[in-house]
């Protein structure tokens, strides 16, 4: 019971095909099975092609399918490969793929919805059949081997397609007598367009809008900016205080931060500026004791520099109180 139920329903699939519309197989160039296929001939694949309908009006929409109906014992339906062209129609949308399997009978149809609205469909007069009717170009279907390569090909023919006007006769010969258009709705002007608000005053209100960030853009960006520039020297500015005071604010600044590099370089500036500034008897030896802790193998300790710097500070406000006394 099982098997005559899927005789019954082969054999009904294979009738809706061919009934669908005449088959236009190609042959050349198929292989033919020499055990024999499902289809009869020995053939892999046949191929039926259809277009609805054949005769339409001007902008009407198309409908063209190709049905290809294949033994799956000789033929893999995912390695079909179609070209086609359907100019000067252009696609509605993407075709629609359909696969419908029976034991080894398949059938995949691809489905396209047409239109034409550009000149070459307009319909002339008097009839021509360049105008009017219309070939596609042939299908090319060509079957790949398991590694993508062409293994055959065959050929489909579309049916011709007829365009014919929307015009009536009736309405063409009143044209002709004519020459003028007998509407059959009254055309009224389209009422002017309300608004909820003015559009100038939308355009002022955005103008300023846009004014108003830019300010506070520009202030953002100019705060940012002074928050971040170096300070900016004054020109003629320059350090103040002696040779000597410079020289010990240098070592101050070099013990505090353990940089012993400048701090050695400072002692020695400070034992050349105890020379030149101060004549106090002292000096040589306040000179000398510099020296010693900048070219000492070993860092001078906090208190060394310290009591070395309050030293020189005191031996450098001596002559000051002296002058004073006098």
């Amino acid at each position: 019971m099982r098997t005559t139920t899927f005789a019954a329903c082969v054999a009904a699939l294979a009738v809706a095909a061919s009934a669908a519309a005449t088959p236009k197989p190609s042959n050349n160039g198929l292989p033919v099975s020499p055990s024999g296929s499902s289809l009869g001939e020995g053939l892999p694949l046949k191929a039926y092609t259809t277009i609805t309908p054949a005769v339409h009006l001007f902008g009407d929409m198309v409908t063209a399918r190709l049905a290809i109906v294949a033994d799956t014992k000789l033929v893999d339906p995912k390695r079909l490969r179609i070209s086609t062209d359907f100019t000067p129609y252009t696609l509605m949308r993407l075709p629609a793929r359909q696969q419908i399997e029976i034991g080894r009978f398949a059938q995949i149809t691809w489905t396209w919805q047409l239109r034409c609205l550009t000149t070459p469909c307009v319909p002339r007069v008097p009839p021509s059949d360049q105008a009017h009717i219309f070939r596609f170009r042939k299908i090319q279907i060509a079957y790949l081997s398991a590694r993508g390569r062409p293994k055959y090909a065959i050929e489909a023919t579309w049916p011709r397609v007829e365009v014919l006007s929307q015009v009536s006769p009736g309405v063409a010969t009143f044209l002709k007598k004519t020459g003028r258009l007998n509407w059959r709705f009254q055309l009224t002007p389209v009422a002017s367009a309300t608004y909820r608000m003015s559009p100038s005053l939308l355009y002022r209100l955005a103008l300023g809008l846009a004014g108003a960030l830019f300010l506070i853009a520009g202030g953002l960006t100019w705060r940012w900016y002074r928050t971040i520039r170096p300070p900016r020297s004054v020109e003629g500015a320059g350090p103040t205080g002696t040779p000597l005071e410079r020289a010990l604010a240098v070592l101050a600044w070099a013990h505090a931060r353990g940089d012993e590099t400048l701090q050695r370089k400072a002692l020695e500036r400070v034992a050349g500026e105890l020379g030149v500034e101060v004549t106090a008897p002292e000096v040589a030896e306040l000179s000398r004791t510099a020296r010693e802790l900048a070219w000492s193998a070993r860092t001078p300790g906090d208190d060394e520099v310290e009591t070395f710097s309050e030293r020189a500070r005191e031996t450098r406000r001596q002559p000051e109180t002296e002058e004073v006394a006098e």
